[in-house]
């Protein structure tokens, strides 16, 4: 009896998140973004004025943890799904010098790149810095990026305890499914 009710728990849930509402869905990129992805709840859409640069969505959870999905393709076409290309890689290099930027303008008191973060998913190109902000409490980036279907995403979590980084791998595993990276949850 509790397996079942266990299972029947399971399907309904699938079931739900599978009829989500949608945050936003990219029709050129095939992504479809729901309200909610792994416990981080959508704040809003915004359209960089640059032609290339895309678009971003916020989500934020109820620990304070901010993240930012942002979706470009740099006016580039023929980027492969992964993380092997060299404008991938490009890309990934700028997440490092972005941090350290916002950091010498006085956006943090420092940033220190960590080294000992276990990856989340081979999937992805992950970095994580420990921020000191201009308050001097402490807050933690995780940035991961990859090409899907043509285009960059690139995500950056900020969150203001190191424990919240527990929580992003239900978060990456939804923002893979929502870029057709993964297969959604469906019931059987």
């Amino acid at each position: 009896m509790r397996f079942l009710t266990i299972a029947l728990f399971a399907i309904a849930f699938a079931s739900w998140a599978h009829a989500q509402p949608l945050a936003h869905e990219d029709p050129f990129a095939n992504f479809k973004f729901p309200r909610q992805l792994g416990g981080y709840n959508f704040q809003n859409h915004v359209t960089y004025p640059r032609v290339g640069l895309g678009y971003g969505l916020n989500y934020s959870d109820r620990t304070g943890a901010t993240a930012t999905i942002s979706i470009y393709d740099l006016n580039t076409t023929g980027v492969p799904d992964g993380t092997t290309d060299a404008r991938v890689l490009e890309e990934f290099g700028k997440l490092n010098e972005a941090i350290a930027a916002i950091a010498q303008q006085g956006g943090y008191q420092s940033a220190t790149r960590l080294e000992d973060v276990p990856l989340l998913s081979k999937a992805w190109l992950q970095v994580n810095h420990e921020l000191a902000r201009p308050d001097g409490r402490k807050s933690y980036a995780h940035s991961f990026i990859r090409a899907q279907n043509g285009k960059f995403v690139k995500i950056r979590v900020t969150a203001p305890t190191p424990k919240s980084y527990e929580r992003l791998p239900m978060f990456l595993l939804d923002v893979s499914r929502a870029i057709g990276l993964l297969k959604p949850s469906t019931p059987n």
